[in-house]
């Protein structure tokens, strides 16, 4: 029972670590590129997110929002 246990939370962690999203997020009026895990985007098209370089939070009103790969994220945040 232990061990069937065992596998669901494995499974289930697994799965979530999988369908996680990365992102780097481009000020487009200075030029500085940030990294997340997760955008929010709001009705006056703005964007407020935590960057993962300082753990600040953030909001843009002009930028673009691209999608990365894991190891894309994970060699831009080192």
């Amino acid at each position: 029972m232990k061990m069937i246990r065992f596998l669901v939370i494995v499974g289930v962690l697994g799965s979530l670590s999988a369908c996680m999203s990365y992102y780097q997020v481009t000020d487009t009026v200075n030029g500085t590129r940030y990294y997340t895990k997760s955008v929010k985007e709001f009705k006056s098209g703005a964007v407020a997110f935590t960057d993962a370089a300082t753990g600040s939070r953030v909001t843009l009103q002009k930028h673009t929002v691209t999608k990365l790969e894991r190891k894309e994220y994970a060699d831009s945040v080192r």
